[in-house]
């Protein structure tokens, strides 16, 4: 199962769109971000919100680093915990153990060869398997399914539809055709078109691939990732997909797979099943993931740590993602780096205290956090990421044709009104 499918004549619609805005100044990512109508945007709730507060720089500047913990259905149990230990304050006091170059910044449960006294855990934390370090298909259909009427990410689609079909229905002077079409479109947008329509998702992510597609990659950069068949963009979240299939030739009989592209083998009268989908969280910049030992401990939350440079991306489905640092990375990803093996500090000194780590839904009101994200699933996220892959503004000279899924990082944004 995937969730984003390209058909071919959408493809050419989205080309011939682009090839008629050519003439205008092309925006960059940034532009596009910053033209987003507000209901593209989705707040995020505070109680997915981590807040922790190291001690102030000399000058006085303070360093507060705000984490999101990531959405159902991935690594659930572990979230649970980190909520578990926020509210038992089990970080206060605790220190950041580890700084490794263009790697990561760990913090919290010491390792048990560092010298430092182990803080004991709060009773009752969840015990995660290592299967949990991935969702198969049919669980994240069935969250997709749970929220997809009402969820966040939906939301500002079905309301700009259902905005511009009251106002087409309410005009004398529109015709019967434009009515219709605005009914339709709000159909889309709240997912009752009957089978067969396609979803408004599936339209805009013709926008980022039309423009990425080769001869191997029909569907642009979502299959063209090193480390999985398929990524994409699920809830604010990238994801990455496998799948296990059987084949059948043209007379319906069991065959080897034909070790051919999937579209070049399904021209030549092949067609798959899928016997088993599995999806995972990726390891970006910014990421937040639980340490553990050696298999088969998958760890409890109690030691984290944050990507601060290329993206490891062969951590994923070996470590539980839990989530992402939102803003204040600068101060972790500035911190001097760790002397000892794998960026530990051995000198006590250099580590860093943490003064407190709260969830955001405990703070007062004056100080609870709040955060907004650009729908993964709006036009203008369809824009912006076509345009990370493509830039086309006056600096560049050769748009790249593709982009890692982690080189289109979800912009979030702080909400101030």
């Amino acid at each position: 199962m995937r969730i984003l499918f390209a058909g071919t004549a959408a493809l050419a619609l989205a080309t011939a769109s682009f090839a008629q805005e050519a003439e205008a100044p092309a925006p960059s990512p940034g532009e596009i971000v910053e033209a987003a109508p507000t209901n593209d945007w989705v707040m995020i709730d505070p109680e997915d919100l981590v807040v922790m507060t190291l001690p102030p720089l000399e000058d006085g500047t303070p360093r507060k680093v705000v984490m999101q913990l990531i959405s159902e259905p991935f690594s659930q149990g572990w979230v649970e915990n980190i909520r578990t230990l926020a509210r038992a304050q089990y970080w206060d006091g605790s220190m950041i153990l580890r700084v490794q170059d263009n790697y990561v910044v760990q913090w919290g449960q010491p390792d048990p060869d560092m010298g430092v006294e182990p803080k004991p855990v709060p009773e009752g934390l969840n015990v995660m398997d290592e299967g949990d370090y991935t969702v198969d298909g049919d669980t994240l259909a069935d969250a997709d399914a749970q929220t997809a009427s009402g969820s966040d990410e939906t939301m500002p689609l079905i309301s700009a539809a259902m905005a511009k079909t009251k106002e087409m229905l309410g005009n004398p002077d529109v015709t019967e055709a434009d009515r219709r079409a605005a009914i339709v479109e709000l159909l889309e947008a709240a997912g009752l078109l009957p089978d067969g329509g396609m979803s408004e998702s599936e339209k805009n992510a013709m926008i980022s691939i039309a423009t990425t597609q080769t001869g191997t990659a029909v569907n642009g950069w979502h299959e063209r990732d090193s480390y999985a068949e398929w990524v994409e963009f699920w809830r604010g979240w990238p994801i990455a997909n496998a799948e296990t299939r059987i084949w059948f030739d043209q007379d319906n009989k069991p065959v080897e797979d034909p070790r051919l592209l999937m579209h070049e083998a399904y021209k030549q009268g092949y067609y798959s099943e899928v016997l088993e989908s599995e999806f995972w969280p990726v390891h970006c910049y910014g990421m937040v993931g639980v340490g553990r030992n050696y298999s088969p401990d998958t760890g409890d939350g109690s030691q984290l740590y944050t990507v601060i440079g290329h993206a490891p991306r062969h951590l994923d489905r070996n470590i539980a993602v839990v989530g992402r640092i939102i803003e204040g990375i600068e101060h972790l990803s500035s911190l001097p780096r760790g002397k000892g093996a794998l960026g530990f500090y051995e000198d006590e000194s250099k580590r860093v205290p943490i003064v407190s780590v709260r969830m955001g839904a405990d703070l007062a009101e004056s100080e609870k956090p709040r955060f907004e994200y650009l729908s993964t699933s709006s036009e203008s996220f369809a824009r912006y990421a076509d345009a990370r892959a493509n830039r086309r503004d006056p600096f560049f000279i050769v748009p790249a044709g593709g982009a890692d899924i982690c080189n289109i990082p979800v912009p979030v944004r702080r909400v101030t009104e």
